[in-house]
């Protein structure tokens, strides 16, 4: 993942340093000198698809098939898309909603959108509300969940935080492997549940926290370096702990 996004990001670099802007329209769309713009962002309002190579974007209005952005920074405001969504860029903010799959991979991402598929984003740091209808697939340095998600979720990273509600299978896993050095750090491996947990699930971690609005149905499997800590008021459901004693989640989960 590492080599792939340093490979994209260099061939953003050259491509923004050249300033080249390669725009590509689907069949029966308007041209592209048709476009409105507006305070900046690019209004769009068209019934096929709209790929577009380059530097920064902003974007509102409507796509009726895909869109696909390899860019720098991408700024979706309010956008409605009815295919799919794929972008590869610097930070994305996008905020709207996606009839069909989306895929991300990005620095910093805030995903405020409804998606009626599949959900992949693979960021530093990542913030995703809205309602998710298809499977969730998250991996990040550090992530806050506060969407629904109705048909599971998977996510990665040294720190989550989870708001939502996640019904179907659930996956969560913060520090795959524990860092020795970082033992000390307090968001090292930490997970936060203040949220609704439907159908139970497996969560592998360093240290976990159930808040006081926490609702566990069904079983939750834990792995952790210490017993959780449930506040007063959390629902834990069926809660069965398990000590981790430093293995790789890795080597627990695919058992």
């Amino acid at each position: 993942m590492r080599k792939a996004w340093m490979a994209t990001a260099a061939m953003l670099a050259a491509l923004t340093t050249s300033g080249c802007v390669l725009v590509v329209s689907g069949d029966g769309d308007k041209d592209f000198n048709e476009f409105k713009n507006s305070d900046g962002f690019r209004v769009l309002d068209r019934d096929g698809s709209y790929s577009r190579i380059g530097g920064d974007i902003d974007l509102r209005g409507r796509v009726g098939g895909d869109l696909s952005l390899i860019s720098g920074d991408v700024t979706a405001d309010a956008l409605e898309v009815g295919g799919d969504v794929s972008l590869a860029a610097g930070d994305v903010d996008f905020t709207g909603s996606v009839g069909g799959e989306a895929s991300v991979a990005a620095g910093d991402v805030d995903w405020s959108a409804d998606v009626g598929d599949e959900l992949s984003i693979a960021a530093g740091e990542l913030n995703v509300a809205g309602h998710i209808v298809g499977e969730a697939s998250l991996a990040a340095g550090e992530m806050t969940l506060a969407a629904t998600f109705d048909d599971g979720l998977s996510a990665a990273a040294d720190e989550i935080y989870m708001a939502g509600r996640v019904r179907g299978e659930l996956t969560l896993v913060a520090a795959n492997k524990i860092r020795n050095r970082r033992r000390d750090e307090v968001s090292h491996g930490r997970i936060e549940l203040s949220g609704e947990i439907v159908d139970g699930g497996e969560v592998c971690t360093r240290t976990l926290r159930l808040t006081s609005t926490a609702n566990v149905s069904g079983t939750l499997r834990v792995w952790a370096e210490e017993t959780p800590s449930i506040d007063a008021g959390a629902d834990s459901g069926n809660l069965v702990f398990e000590a981790r004693d430093g293995r790789d989640c890795d080597d627990i989960l695919d058992r």
